[in-house]
């Protein structure tokens, strides 16, 4: 597969943004070997509930209707499937709390994480697993596909809030890392983002995308990954470096912005992956009736991952 990378600023989730020379290329840089310390190859039948969380709901339990970024969907745990070998997000047009009068949103979809709290099972509770810098987080993956879906495998500071039982430092101030996210109808591309610096409307971002030149993320597994400590941070497409952050230079420039406090943190960073419906990244579009069609295929409206793995 020929890929193209493509170097501009991208908008994401309101932030405002901060595009200096941190922000570069190392084509054809490989990166491989160290130690696994953690890994789920979703074999069974069901998602392994002492390694994941099953976030449920709106988001608006933590006071983010929309999961802050106006989203559609409800997240319930019917649509956190594994089979064959593979963990399927599913999304379906079927929301029992909105017909109840219970929910806004008629769409249900699946994300799981590694902390917060799996609000469908209360005797579990707390953060599961942490990535801390210097580690390699990666996943094998195959993109959903249509208008109105969005795709995410990404990372956020374990003392973004109370339940990973750090003190805690909200949004961004805890650092977001955004590994891969696929604006619906473009599967022939995806960006790669951090989040950090104070608060709304303070927060910075920076980022780019690759833009594949033959081949589409909904039709070929794919393995996406990031590595970083305190002073630099790589995204990684199939094993090759293609995005380099130089982080000790924007902690240089400007130390309100809290990069070493975000990036460096002992605490960790842990592991989300979800498949949103509507939202500001998509331009709140969202899929079309007959993507839900019984004739429609149901891999299209799913996103699938074949593994999660991290290297230390």
């Amino acid at each position: 597969m020929k890929v193209k990378i493509k170097y501009s600023i991208i908008f994401l989730c309101c932030a405002a943004l901060l595009f200096t020379a941190a922000c570069a290329s190392q084509p054809n840089t490989l990166v491989s070997g160290g130690t696994l310390i953690w890994s789920d190859e979703f074999d069974g039948d069901s998602l392994d509930l002492a390694k994941w969380n099953i976030d449920t709901g709106t988001g608006a339990q933590y006071g983010l209707e929309g999961w802050g970024n106006s989203e559609r969907q409800f997240y319930r745990p019917e649509n956190v499937i594994v089979r064959d070998g593979v963990l399927r997000l599913e999304v379906r047009k079927n929301n029992p709390e909105a017909d109840s009068g219970k929910g806004a949103f008629p769409y249900t979809s699946g994300k799981i994480s590694t902390g917060g709290v799996m609000n469908h099972d209360a005797a579990v509770k707390g953060q599961i697993f942490a990535v801390m810098p210097g580690d390699r987080v990666e996943a094998r993956i195959k993109s959903s596909r249509g208008v109105g879906f969005w795709p995410a495998f990404w990372l956020i500071g374990a003392n973004s809030n109370e339940y990973g039982g750090h003190k805690v430092r909200g949004w961004p101030r805890c650092g977001e890392i955004d590994i891969i996210e696929v604006r619906g109808g473009q599967e022939n591309r995806f960006s790669s983002t951090i989040h950090y610096g104070p608060y709304w409307p303070e927060n910075r971002s920076i980022g780019d995308y690759v833009l594949l030149e033959n081949g589409n993320l909904a039709d070929e597994w794919n393995v996406y990954g990031v590595t970083w400590n305190a002073d630099v941070l790589q995204f990684l497409f199939n094993g090759e470096v293609w995005q380099t952050i130089d982080l000790k230079q924007i902690h240089a420039d400007d130390k309100r912005y809290f990069v070493k406090e975000a990036f460096g943190a002992k605490t960790g960073f842990i592991i989300n992956i979800n498949l949103a419906v509507g939202g500001g990244f998509v331009q709140n579009a969202i899929p079309a009736d007959s993507a839900f069609a019984d004739s429609a295929p149901l891999d299209d409206r799913t996103l699938l991952v074949d593994w999660v793995r991290v290297y230390r």
